[in-house]
């Protein structure tokens, strides 16, 4: 019920801006016997109400539906032919040399659990990182910023990291720089399909949850904000563990039950 009240009636079909009892009952089939009454009641038993609006910034994707069908494809191609068609999430992240702050265990009554800095100049990297959804592989480059140049060095590199390959999907959010010209010029030729995934929409991505990995790992609290060479190197030794494949962090993620 919420899938469908949370989405665009024109997602559905129906030439209207918001939802009405009438649309919802007409959309979800097993509403069809109920009275417009009985909607309605059904719709507050499930905390489910007339909620005046507010203003937001977001960018509704009318392809949501044929965006996903075609990852879904895509995976499903990859799951049955697994020697030729790779799939893969990719994403972005930074992170900081001053430690990020999270729970840890201390003493009651006593101001002993701190994220310790210094007086230097805090500074930030930025990581690109594409996930294996079939391995639980991870292909990891780090710099400080991903201009073209950098992103398509690095989309060469997972290329070239797959040479069995015949296609190998990318599933990728909207940022302009996945998307510029140069970028899918440069890599028109390649083994690489770019899959972008609806606007807004960060949840569809699991890549998102290995970065979350990595600070419960390595960032929450950590001890190098007084080498940052030592962070950065810690950061990449950490990856290293899913250089061959992870069911544990396939697991984590939530593509492996």
């Amino acid at each position: 019920m919420l899938e469908v009240v949370q989405r665009a009636p024109a997602l559905y079909g129906l030439a209207r801006s918001r939802w009405w009892l009438a649309g919802v009952q007409q959309t979800i089939a097993w509403l069809g016997p109920l009275s417009i009454a009985g909607v309605w009641q059904l719709l507050a038993r499930l905390d489910i109400h007339y909620k005046r609006g507010r203003h937001y910034t977001h960018s509704p994707d009318l392809a949501y539906d044929d965006k996903l069908a075609l990852i879904a494809q895509a995976y499903e191609a990859a799951w049955l032919n697994p020697q030729q068609v790779v799939f893969l999430y990719q994403d972005e992240f930074t992170y900081y040399r001053y430690p990020l702050l999270a729970n840890e265990y201390g003493q009651a009554g006593h101001d002993d659990v701190r994220a310790s800095l210094d007086y230097t100049k805090n500074r930030r990297m930025r990581l690109a990182a594409c996930l294996d959804a079939l391995t639980g592989r991870v292909l990891v480059q780090q710099a400080t910023t991903f201009p073209v140049s950098t992103l398509l060095g690095f989309f060469r590199s997972v290329e070239a990291a797959y040479p069995l390959a015949k296609r190998i999907y990318v599933v990728l959010d909207n940022w302009p720089v996945h998307l510029h010209p140069t970028l899918l010029a440069s890599l028109q030729h390649s083994k690489l399909v770019f899959l972008p995934l609806p606007t807004y929409a960060p949840w569809l991505n699991p890549t998102e949850k290995v970065w979350l990995k990595l600070c419960q790992d390595v960032l929450y609290l950590h001890r190098f904000q007084d080498d940052w060479l030592a962070l950065q190197q810690r950061v990449l030794t950490w990856f290293d563990q899913f250089a061959l494949g992870s069911p544990a962090l396939l697991k984590f993620v939530g593509l492996l039950v």
